[in-house]
């Protein structure tokens, strides 16, 4: 069994409008807040990377400051390495939970290897003077996190991906077992994102750091997860906020429906299958389509974005058969009506040749 290093019981967050908070104390009425989400019931284990899921709007950011104590609950509590969040000094803190969020930190003229150093502020002098001890932290965390090439550029030089990999430089060289991270793969380019999101999984394994990171990235997501905290708000009746959240393998819920429930919209499905969203397409004709493998797969593909329902049926009139022959792929489009097949040797044949008959189409079963 795991340790448990973070525990969320019956968790209520939101906030309190400055304008209603200063009208409520004149008058000596309550104080009214704005609920986010309430009710919530989790916990966060040793070395376990949890991705935090959920629609614009659902409460995410609101839940990850309130963790950090950046944020007030509205109600509940959150106990951090056995201790209760609101009992913790702003220093016992830091040396608990560091904060990676996606606002950009103004650093001035700051070197990265200087913003880096700052995440050892825990533990320094009023002074802020680095040990050995220190520096050697300060090292590492810049060695695992790839940024020892561009250490001693300034800040404001750096790309988006680069400046992201130096904040959890920084989080690491803060040295907590907690490390919570608001959207770090906003604003990155795939690769960049792949690479943050391998960075912590890394981290997770390698040296047991507990890492919630809040995202949108689903499909990345769901391969590097151990779990998913879900935040759905289809189901009102399970709050009073009308946000339910969920716990579980990315695995076990996508089989169960529930990921496919809280981003369900039209004009676009989850494809349990494939761990993806796909777009819902207008079909205006009907296509049987025989092989299997990638070719297959991305024939099909194909033929659906122009239009065609795909059929795995060898006995419809119109179909295409699909081949690998020595790692070339060969397409016969048989027509019954033309009474006969057209052998084709490129996908953009395929769809140059079967492309017209959507026009004389009219229906799709």
């Amino acid at each position: 069994m795991k340790k448990e290093i973070l525990q969320i019981d019956d968790l209520s967050i939101g906030y309190q409008s400055c304008s209603l908070a200063k009208e409520a104390k004149k008058h000596g009425r309550k104080i009214r807040s704005k609920v986010v989400a309430d009710k919530l019931f989790l916990d966060l284990a040793e070395g376990e990377l949890v991705c935090l899921l959920g629609p614009n709007g659902s409460g995410k950011s609101t839940l990850m400051r309130t963790i950090a104590g950046v944020q007030k609950p509205l109600g509940g509590h959150v106990t951090l390495g056995g201790r209760p969040l609101e009992r913790l000094s702003a220093k016992e803190t830091a040396r608990l939970l560091s904060l990676v969020l996606t606002d950009r930190v103004m650093t001035g003229n700051l070197s990265v290897y200087a913003l880096v150093a700052l995440g050892r502020y825990p533990y320094t002098g009023w002074m802020g003077s680095l040990s050995a001890d220190d520096e050697t932290v300060v090292r590492t965390a810049i060695e695992t996190t790839g940024t020892r090439r561009f250490a001693h550029r300034h800040i404001g030089d750096l790309s988006d991906g680069e400046r992201q990999k130096v904040m959890i430089a920084r989080a690491l060289a803060q040295d907590t077992p907690v490390i919570l991270l608001d959207e770090p793969t906003a604003h990155l380019d795939l690769p960049n994102r792949i690479e943050v999101v391998r960075l912590l999984k890394q981290l997770a394994r390698e040296q047991k750091k507990s890492i919630v990171m809040s995202t949108h990235e689903l499909d990345l997501a769901l391969q590097a997860a151990d779990r998913i905290w879900l935040m759905s708000p289809e189901n009102e009746s399970v709050t009073g906020s009308g946000v339910e959240m969920i716990s579980g393998m990315p695995e076990e819920l996508i089989l169960d429906g529930r990921l496919e429930k809280a981003f369900k919209r039209n004009g676009f499905e989850f494809d349990r299958t494939s761990g993806s969203f796909r777009i819902h397409h207008q079909y205006k004709g009907s296509v049987g389509l025989v092989g299997e493998g990638m070719l297959a797969y991305w024939t099909k593909r194909a033929l659906e974005r122009i239009g065609y329902r795909v059929i795995d049926d060898a006995s419809l009139p119109f179909r295409i058969e699909v081949s690998d022959e020595r790692g070339c792929g060969l397409w016969h489009c048989f027509d019954d009506e033309c009474r006969g097949a057209v052998e084709i040797r490129d996908i953009c044949g395929v769809i140059n040749h079967v492309k017209p008959k959507l026009s004389v189409s009219t229906n799709a079963p």
